[in-house]
């Protein structure tokens, strides 16, 4: 939820203190990574962030809600853009924006991940993945843009290519409840992505 939508909503009552925002989001991570979503309740971040419920109830109507805040804390998708750096090689570029990605040098961030992937909530699954999923898709296209017709790559080519870091994170997320690394992340990009884009110009 943006800091204006916040603003908007705190003319209705009393201003809302926007610096608290970070301190309850912070927290439900700490709760989604230690207890899971199903565990979390407004209840319990309140405790544990030290607020009183209607604070949490002025910023976010539900727990979903909250919890996709949350979760775009852990990946803000315009520092992610900001922190690729665009002179190195199409290998380095998309080994990094897919660490980006899902920030799999932090152990809370992807404990929290897994808990909200794992939550059987359909609403939720749809609102990470327009979060996440589809746009860092989006990114790795433009990524690849400059390399399209050097490599006579294919719509249906740059499509597929673009889906298959994202769509392999998503699924060692989800389906087998593992933990993202480096090493991970690079045969991704080595063993598919990047033979996948050599092979369109070998044709």
């Amino acid at each position: 939820m943006s800091d204006e939508k916040h603003q908007t909503e705190g003319k209705r009552g009393r201003p809302l203190d926007l610096s608290r925002n970070k301190v309850i989001l912070e927290t439900t991570l700490d709760l989604l990574a230690a207890n899971g979503y199903d565990s979390l309740t407004m209840d319990d971040v309140a405790i544990q962030a030290k607020v009183g419920k209607g604070t949490i109830y002025r910023r976010w109507s539900s727990k979903m809600d909250l919890v996709i805040d949350a979760a775009t804390l852990m990946s803000p998708f315009e520092i992610s853009i900001e922190g690729l750096n665009k002179n190195q090689d199409l290998r380095g570029q998309l080994i990094d924006l897919l660490i980006l990605f899902f920030q799999q040098d932090n152990v809370k961030h992807q404990k929290a991940m897994n808990a909200i992937c794992n939550a059987v909530n359909e609403q939720l699954d749809k609102s990470i993945r327009d979060v996440f999923y589809w746009r860092y898709k989006g990114l790795i296209e433009e990524i690849l843009i400059p390399y399209v017709n050097e490599n006579e790559i294919t719509p249906d080519d740059l499509e597929l290519i673009s889906d298959i870091g994202p769509a392999l994170i998503m699924y060692n997320t989800v389906s087998k409840n593992q933990s993202i690394d480096v090493h991970y992340v690079e045969r991704i990009v080595d063993k598919l992505m990047i033979p996948l884009i050599a092979s369109n110009q070998r044709k």
